[in-house]
Order: C-alpha cells, then structure tokens, then sequence
C-alpha cells in the first residue's frame, strides 16, 4: 500500500506511463461486482471460488491484456482504497512480501491489544477448546447460522483448528498418522522445510519412502498435466512393488507462485485408490487463507495446513489446520484414516472408570477417567464425526487467548468484504503483474504460469535479469539468475534505494538452482504499486549487472 491518498502518489521514473496515470483511478464508489463483470463475468466468479479446480477462471476469459487487467482494477478503486485504509503500514514503504509475512489492520490490532490488557488487568487464564471462535471462522457466520456463499473455510467446526503456522499444521498433520515401514509419501522438489522436516522426521522414525514429482517451471505448464505427473508417480511406484500411503505437496508453492491444482490431486488419490489402501491427501496451503475463498469441505483434502499471519492478515505465529473429520462422499469418499493427536490436553469422550486402566492397580482413583476411541475413525465413512477433533486439538493447556480472538477477528473482516472480492481482486493483480513482466521481460521470465487460469496465485516470481545483454564485466543474464548473490542484491537494493520489500527464491530447474525475485499482490496494492516495483526491479537488475541504466 504505502498510501493512503491516492492522488499523490508518485509513478516513479521508468514506468510504462502508457498504461495510464494512477490519476485515473475513479472517485465515485461502484459496485464491486461490475470489475467482476468485465473479468469474465459473474457466474465465473462460482468457479473461481468454489471447489478448487481453478484459481483463476474468470480473470482469464476476457481480460487477457495488461491494458484490460489495469482497467479491470481500476474499476472500484474507491472500494479498494477504503480497504486500503484500513491497514497502518508504514507509508514510506511499500511492502510486497506478503507470502513471509502480512499486517494486521487497525481493528485486528485494537482488539488484540486491548484484549491483552483485559487478560492482564484481570489475570485472565486461556484454558478453552475455543469453539465460538472455530465456529465463526469455519463457517463465516455466527454459530448455527448460516454463512453467505463463498465466506468462511466451508468445514464443520470439528474440523478446523486455530493453530501456530503452517509448519505447525504440518507437523500435527504428519506425526498423527499412524504410518508404516515402506510407506510411500510421494511429494515434490518444491516443498517448504514446514512439511519436509516433520515429513523426513516420520521417514526416519518410521521407515518411510519418498518419492518425488519433479515440478515443471514456467508458463509451459498446465493443471492436468500437473495431475499427471502425480499419477504417473503412483504408478511408478507400485510398478516398483511400492506401497503408496499419501500425497503431499504445497499450492501455491512459495518458490515460483504456481497454484497446484489442489482439486485435481485429490481426485488422482481417489481414482488411484481403487483396489489398494485408500491414499492420504496432505496440502501445504500455506498462502491460502486470505488469499483464496476456497471451500475447504469441497476440495475434499485429508489435512490442510495453512498460515493466519500471511495473506489473512492475522497477528505472527498463528495458522489454520483443517483435518476431515466425516465423509461426504461428493467430495472424497475415500474413508477416513486413523489419527492420533500429537499435542492436547482435551477429552472428547468418556468411558466408565472400571474400563480404564491407569498404572498398576486398575482398582486405584484416577483423576483421568474416560478415554477416546482415536483411532476409531480408521476406515470410518459416515458423515457424522466420531468426536471433535478440532476441539481435542485446539485444547492444550492455556492457551494465548487474544492471539486466537485476533484470527477471528481478520477472518471476520475478510468475510465482511466477501473472500470471492478478494480473490478476484488479489489475483487480477497478480494476473497483471505476471502479464507486465511478460510484456516488458518475456514470457519466459516467468517463473510462475500465466495462462493456464488453474495455475495462478497472487504470488509471482520472475527473472529481472531475463533478456539483458552481456555487461562488459562478462556477466550473462544466465549467469546472473543462477547467482544467489546477484539475485540477492536486486532485493535488498529495492528496499534500500526505493524501498520495496520483496524477497527471492531458490527455485530447482533442469538447468540447476535459480534464484528469481518473488512478488506479492495483496488488497492494499494497485496496479500503479505493481508498475513501480517492476520499474525499480528493471533498474536495479541491470545495475547488478554492470549495465548502463
């Protein structure tokens, strides 16, 4: 954002002024579902935010042009600058790095500070399972009432937990699993340390293979061919007499932006575990909330850990955990796998005293009477949950009370201005970024696809060296990609000398790591933010390289 009053903002030198100057951005109010219109229309938006199997549909089918994207945009600046205000980023900056970490707005920040006051003035404890709160964020509405279409995350409240961050998830997801010797999780080259260590942890311990898909790079790449290749992993490995046990992978991954199609990978586990062990689904969805305005029950996905603190704009080291918990066979019919919580202090269920046996005298008082049938839930197929296994998990300890109230309150915000509004917003922007750096670099400078519409994310990583001419000193634009230093000074001279905070990657290719720059769109940007940062990453490349400006 960086801004407040837009009529002073300032393109900065080298933008493509053609486009048009952030001047045009309208001062009267219209409704949102006008941009919408023009984006592809308003049935698409049901696709675009419903069960998955694509991100971006409707941004795709009319607005193909960096010229009709900036004016898609343009369309309701007055709504989005209102959103815009909302936030109190530092005005001197402009902040592009929403995949590590976002900002609270201001009533997400009142209400965590002066909830940490109240908890303090009152020595207040934090024991609880939470359950007003998973249900506010579960089904984006008050408990028992009915959520508007496409706000919420979709899930039962049973199946939602309030967790630290998507390693966290990650960790819960992979360590309840009772797993096997010679279990075989087939995953990717492009997973974050937050599901690789708890993953290479439950490998080591238990005897674990994995298997990796090599991912493609780039705008050749398609949803169904991304599809395939999890298959045709599946299928190599039992031709290998391999017992295939889960799925794992990232969408979006945080190296390239690419939106894995998280639909079509759970319809492979589906079709794929006819006649052998039904296959576990488990998504790093870290960048989802607050991004997509997914429905979480229709993806049909066993475990899927996301961040809170990223794009949904929650305080730091909060997450969303959604574990299936029932059947719904429309979705995934597969049954459901046993699970054993990893960390909780919670019962969800009871059993008389004389059935449970506590140390050496069964006959002794307990002050833990009762148990829970955890693994109850192996192989079960009803549509009724066994027990609340968000509840079980959310209840460990006291815990941080106005952190967990803080989520609910920037979920609360994102369903108040419509998950779909965003998403199409957030990756329209993104949509265009990723079409300036095809016009202005080539569209192989793009790490991230552009034109499969089931492959876009809000996230863009790109080559600023791509095209570039050889500098004197000998540096190639091939080279230079393939440095992590090179690459590594465009980021921090874009935030020393025009201070834009972005980041880069480690991407692995068939040629070896590269290393692009990686772009956030988010709702406190607009397009005249996009133009200035690819200006200032044009300028600064060719400066790294020794090149004349």
């Amino acid at each position: 954002m960086g801004h407040s009053d837009m009529s002073v903002i300032r393109v900065p030198a080298g933008t493509d002024n053609s486009l048009g100057d952030v001047a045009q951005w309208s001062a009267k109010r219209r409704d949102f579902l006008r941009a919408v219109t023009f984006i592809g229309g308003a049935a698409a938006v049901g696709g675009l935010a419903g069960c998955g199997g694509g991100s971006g549909e409707a941004i795709a089918q009319t607005a193909s042009t960096v010229d009709q994207l900036r004016a898609a945009l343009l369309m309701n600046a007055t709504f989005w600058d209102d959103v815009q205000k909302r936030f109190i980023l530092n005005p001197q900056r402009l902040f592009m790095n929403i995949g590590t970490a976002g900002s609270m707005p201001r009533m997400v920040v009142d209400k965590f500070n002066a909830d940490n006051t109240d908890y303090a003035v009152e020595s207040r404890n934090g024991y609880s399972a939470f359950l007003t709160q998973r249900t506010a964020i579960a089904r984006g509405a008050q408990p028992n009432a009915t959520p508007a279409p496409g706000n919420g995350f979709g899930v039962d409240p049973d199946e939602l937990i309030i967790s630290y961050n998507t390693s966290d998830g990650m960790s819960h997801a992979i360590g309840g699993i009772v797993w096997q010797a010679g279990d075989v999780v087939i995953t990717t080259n492009r997973e974050h340390p937050g599901g690789d260590v708890p993953l290479a942890v439950a490998r080591d311990r238990y005897g674990l293979i994995v298997r990796r898909v090599t991912l493609p790079v780039g705008n050749q790449q398609t949803a169904a061919g991304v599809a395939a290749l999890f298959a045709a992993e599946i299928d190599a490995a039992r031709a290998a007499g391999q017992r295939v046990r889960a799925l794992m992978w990232s969408t979006p991954d945080f190296l390239t932006g690419t939106m894995l199609p998280i639909r079509r990978i759970v319809d492979v586990a589906i079709q794929k575990s006819a006649g052998n062990a039904p296959i576990i689904t488990i998504c790093d969805g870290a960048h989802l909330p607050g991004m997509m305005a997914y429905d979480y029950a229709a993806l049909g996905v066993d475990f899927m850990a996301a961040a809170a603190h990223k794009w949904q704009c929650a305080p730091g080291s909060t997450g969303i955990l959604i574990i299936r918990n029932k059947v719904r066979p429309q979705f995934n019919p597969l049954p459901l796998p046993a699970y054993f919580p990893v960390t909780t202090s919670g019962l969800a269920g009871t059993a008389a005293t004389a059935t449970v046996t506590d140390g050496r005298d069964a006959g002794a008082q307990k002050i833990l009477v009762g148990t829970v049938p955890w693994a109850s839930r192996n192989g079960s197929t009803s549509a009724t949950a066994a027990y609340d296994i968000g509840g079980v998990i959310q209840s460990c300890g006291s815990k941080h009370v106005p952190l967990i109230q803080a989520v609910a309150e920037a979920c609360r915000m994102w369903d108040e201005l419509g998950r779909k509004n965003v998403e199409t917003y957030v990756l329209t922007l993104g949509r265009y970024a990723k079409e300036r750096i095809a016009t202005d670099w080539g569209v192989d400078a793009l790490y991230a696809p552009k034109d499969d519409p089931e492959l876009i994310s809000a996230l863009t990583s790109f080559d600023p060296f791509f095209g570039l001419p050889a500098s004197n000193n000998g540096t190639t634009a091939a080279a230079a990609i393939a440095s992590s230093t090179l690459s590594g000074q465009v980021v921090t001279r874009m935030q020393s000398e025009d201070n834009i905070i972005i980041r880069n990657t480690t991407v692995p290719t068939p040629g070896g790591l590269r290393y692009p720059i990686r772009l956030s769109t988010h709702v406190w940007h607009d397009p005249a933010d996009v133009d200035r940062a690819l200006a200032s990453a044009r300028r600064i490349a060719r400066s790294v390289m020794g090149l004349p400006a």
